[in-house]
C-alpha cells in the first residue's frame, strides 16, 4: 500500500486500518483477473479513506465476512455505488453469490472478495482449521465463482440491476505461512503473487525457531492486518505463555514479532504456531 509502515501505524483506529489494509495491502494473486486497483477502481482513494467513520461495534467473529463490510464502506465513502451479496437462483436452486456488482456506465465489474490464511505443508497450503486448501481456493474461484457471472442466468438477473458487459475479477487478501521448521512446503500455485504477505509457522514443541526480540500474542480479530500494541513482551515470556496455553488450547495461535515505534509497538513479522499434530 502507499502509506509506510510509520504512516500506517500512526492511524489510532484498528478498524481504520484493517480498512486501509483490506484495500491497498498487499494481494496474494496476481494473474490476468486480478489487476492493480489503479485500474478498475481508480476513485478508491487512500487519503479519502482515511477519514472514513466506521462504527465502534464494527466486528464480526467471521473475518472473510468482516472483510467484505470494510470493503462496502470503502466503496460508500468513495461514493461508488455497487450491489453486494447478489444470489443467483434456478427454479430454487442455489447457483452461487456475486460478491460485488459495481456498475461502470454501459459496463459491470463483478468483484469476488476473500480473506485467506494458509500454512505450507508438504502437498498443499492449508488453512488453520485444516478443512480449507489453497489449491482448492483458487480453482473454486476460477472454475465457480468468476465464470458465475456469465452464467445465463445469473447475466438476466444481473442485467436487471446493473448494465452487461460484466467484467470479473478477484481481490484475495491474508498471509502465507512457510514452515520455519523442518517441514517442506509445497510450491506455491503459478497465482500467486510473488509480492504477497508472508510469515512462518512452526508446532508449538519446536518453538526454539523464533527469533529474538519482542512480541505480541494477536486475538482473530488482530489477524486481518499487521498489529499495532501499546505493549509487547519478551521472547522468553512468549516461550512461557505459548507452553501454558498449549496445555489446554489445540487450535493455531497467530503471534507477532514487534518493533518499537514512537507511539507503541508494530509487527514487523508474523507467526503461526499450532498445536504438536496439527499437520499430522
Amino acid at each position: 500500500m502507499a502509506t509506510t509502515p510509520e504512516a500506517f501505524f500512526d492511524i489510532q483506529d484498528k478498524n481504520k486500518r484493517d480498512l486501509l489494509w483490506s484495500i491497498f495491502g498487499p494481494s496474494l494473486l496476481s494473474s490476468s483477473v486480478t489487476p492493480p486497483l489503479t485500474e478498475i477502481l481508480p476513485e478508491l482513494c487512500e487519503s479519502r479513506l482515511k477519514g472514513t467513520t466506521l462504527s465502534p461495534d464494527f466486528q464480526s467473529p467471521r473475518l472473510g465476512f468482516r472483510f467484505e463490510q470494510l470493503w462496502q464502506s470503502a466503496l460508500n465513502s468513495c461514493e461508488i455505488p455497487f450491489i453486494a451479496n447478489q444470489q443467483i437462483t434456478d427454479e430454487g436452486r442455489t447457483l452461487g453469490e456475486l460478491d460485488l456488482l459495481i456498475p461502470r456506465g454501459q459496463s459491470t465489474l463483478h468483484i469476488e472478495l476473500a480473506l485467506k490464511f494458509y500454512l505450507g505443508v508438504e502437498d498443499d497450503w492449508v488453512g488453520p482449521n485444516r478443512r480449507d486448501l489453497l489449491s482448492r481456493k483458487i480453482q473454486h474461484t476460477f472454475d465457480h465463482q468468476l465464470p458465475l457471472a456469465q452464467n445465463p442466468v445469473a447475466l438476466s438477473e444481473i442485467k436487471q440491476l446493473a448494465p452487461a458487459p460484466v467484467q470479473s475479477f478477484a481481490i484475495m487478501r491474508g498471509c502465507l505461512f512457510a514452515p520455519a521448521h523442518d517441514v517442506s512446503a509445497a510450491p506455491l500455485p503459478v497465482e500467486i503473487s510473488p509480492d504477497h504477505w508472508s510469515g512462518y509457522w512452526c508446532p508449538i514443541e519446536q518453538a526454539h525457531y523464533l527469533p529474538e526480540g519482542h512480541w505480541y500474542v494477536l486475538s482473530k480479530q488482530d489477524w486481518l492486518s499487521p498489529v499495532f500494541s501499546s505493549f509487547a513482551i519478551t521472547r522468553d515470556e512468549l516461550l512461557k505463555y505459548l507452553t501454558c496455553a498449549y496445555q489446554y488450547l489445540s487450535i493455531p495461535l497467530a503471534i507477532a514479532r514487534m518493533e518499537k515505534l514512537q507511539n507503541g509497538w508494530g509487527e514487523t513479522e508474523r507467526w503461526m504456531m499450532v498445536a504438536p499434530d496439527w499437520h499430522s
